[in-house]
């Protein structure tokens, strides 16, 4: 995926693997890392026959990450991605649905992992409506229940973890807005 200022309009069609790893790299507070497909081949011996070195810089700092965490928290404890509170620990994330209903995506993350989940036919111009008897697929409904599911079990066993605190690195304190939009300071 090209960076252009572009993509924020949703004028590219990103890949999935390309979406999920720039939410690895929010999990990871600002740290990209390269996406692989094997980390490590095992001989017959039990011996280790390759084993991939991550490659990785620091795209973002860990304050704007923290600052992004803290938004991108709202879609699901307040938004359109509420089907992931399923998931019993902190998660942060956004969905998507393009126009028309021709895909619908769910990308989120916990601090030690992240998955996104797309919705699309083959053929673009078609609509999602309609699939598994939903009047409207949304990046809120089948993908976000898969993310769930997936995290439930990429995570089983795995200590609860907590997002950094937002850095407010514009000086100011973060701000709930509620449905009568009224500001209200965060719980």
């Amino acid at each position: 995926m090209m960076p252009t200022p572009s993509i924020v309009l949703g004028t590219s069609s990103p890949h999935v693997i390309d979406v999920a790893n720039a939410y690895a790299t929010f999990a990871a507070q600002g740290i990209k890392s390269k996406p692989f497909l094997v980390s490590q081949v095992m001989g017959s011996n039990k011996g280790v026959l390759y084993e991939a070195t991550p490659q990785t810089q620091e795209a973002f700092s860990k304050e704007v990450m923290a600052d992004l965490t803290y938004a991108l928290k709202g879609t699901i404890t307040g938004g359109t991605g509420a089907a992931a509170l399923a998931l019993g620990r902190p998660a942060a994330g956004k969905t998507g649905t393009s126009q028309s209903n021709a895909s619908a995506w769910f990308s989120a993350y916990t601090p030690q992992i992240a998955a996104s989940v797309s919705f699309f036919r083959d053929n673009a111009t078609q609509s999602l409506n309609g699939i598994g008897g939903m009047t409207s697929l949304t990046g809120g409904t089948f993908p976000a229940r898969i993310w769930t599911q997936f995290m439930k079990g990429a995570l089983k066993g795995e200590p609860i973890m907590d997002f950094p605190a937002p850095s407010n690195i514009g000086g100011l304190d973060p701000v709930v807005m509620t449905s009568g939009g009224k500001q209200t300071p965060p719980n």
